[in-house]
C-alpha cells in the first residue's frame, strides 16, 4: 500500500471501463486489489486494517524549491539566526514579506429572519474591490512585528519600510533582514537606500521557499500569525510561535 491503487482498484472503482485509477486508496479498493478480502464486508475491511495497524493519516506536502543554492542559502539563514541568538539586542533578526487583501465583506451564514424576508447583505458599494496591501517583519527572537500599510507596495514604500526598521532598532549594529526574491527587492533605488542603512544586511531566501519564512501567514487585522514549516527542516532551529502581539505600525 505504499504505491497507489492499481488495476484492480481501478475496475471496481473507475466510473467508466476505460476510467484512471483511483489515486488514494479507500476500503472498496483495498477489497478489489487484495483477493483474500473479497469476503469481507467494508466494516471488516477496517476492521483487518486497523488490526495491522493501517489507518487514515492526512497527508503532508512534500515541498520543492529549484533554487541551485537551496541548501547554502539554507545554511546561511541558520548561520545568522544563531548570530542573532547569540548576541541579542545587538544583533537582530526579521522575516519580512508583503501581502495585498481586499476589504471587501464576504457573504456568510447571519441570523436573521427566515425566507421569504431579504436574505442578509454583504454591502459591497463602490468603485472597486478596496485592494490593500502591507509589508511587515517579524522579529525572530521577540515575536515583535512591525509594518507599514498602504494602497500600493512599491520600491518607495519597501525603503521607507527598511527606514522605519532601523529606527525600531536604534541599539542594533546588524539587521538580518530575510527576504524572497521579489524584484522590488533587488531594485537599483532599493539598493542605493540599502548602502546607506548600512545596519541592515539582507539575507535571501532560496527561490519558493515559503516554508522557511514564518511571517508567510496570512494577516488578519494586521497581525501575522506565522506557520511552522510544513515538512521537518532539521537543519533550521526550531521557531516560536508568535501571535504578533508586540506589533508596530509605520505610517502609510
Amino acid at each position: 500500500m505504499q504505491h497507489a491503487p492499481g488495476e484492480e482498484a481501478r475496475q471496481e472503482l473507475a466510473p467508466t471501463p476505460d476510467g484512471p485509477a483511483p489515486s488514494r486508496w479507500t476500503l472498496r479498493g483495498i477489497r478489489a486489489t487484495f483477493p483474500w478480502l473479497k469476503d469481507y464486508t467494508l466494516s471488516g475491511v477496517w476492521r483487518v486494517l486497523h488490526r495491522y495497524g493501517l489507518h487514515i493519516r492526512a497527508a503532508r506536502v512534500r515541498q520543492h524549491s529549484p533554487d541551485p543554492e537551496y541548501a547554502a542559502k539554507l545554511d546561511h539563514l541558520v548561520d545568522c539566526l544563531r548570530d542573532a541568538a547569540a548576541h541579542p539586542g545587538e544583533v537582530e533578526l526579521l522575516f519580512l514579506d508583503e501581502m495585498g487583501y481586499y476589504r471587501w465583506p464576504a457573504e456568510g451564514g447571519s441570523w436573521s429572519q427566515s425566507a421569504p424576508a431579504p436574505a442578509p447583505l454583504a454591502d459591497r458599494d463602490g468603485p472597486n474591490h478596496k485592494q490593500w496591501r502591507v509589508i511587515g517583519a517579524l522579529n525572530a527572537l521577540r515575536g515583535r512585528v512591525d509594518y507599514l500599510d498602504a494602497y500600493i507596495i512599491g520600491r518607495e514604500k519597501l525603503i521607507r519600510f527598511y527606514r522605519q526598521v532601523a529606527a525600531a532598532y536604534p541599539d542594533a549594529r546588524l539587521i538580518y533582514v530575510v527576504q524572497d526574491n521579489w524584484s522590488i527587492h533587488r531594485h537599483a533605488a532599493v539598493e542605493a537606500a540599502l548602502q546607506e542603512l548600512s545596519q541592515i544586511e539582507p539575507v535571501w531566501l532560496p527561490t519558493y521557499a515559503p516554508w522557511l519564512n514564518p511571517i508567510e501567514e496570512r494577516p488578519t487585522d494586521y497581525t501575522w500569525r506565522p506557520r511552522q514549516p510544513q515538512h521537518p527542516q532539521p537543519h533550521l532551529p526550531s521557531m516560536p510561535s508568535f501571535d504578533g502581539s508586540d506589533r508596530r505600525r509605520g505610517s502609510a
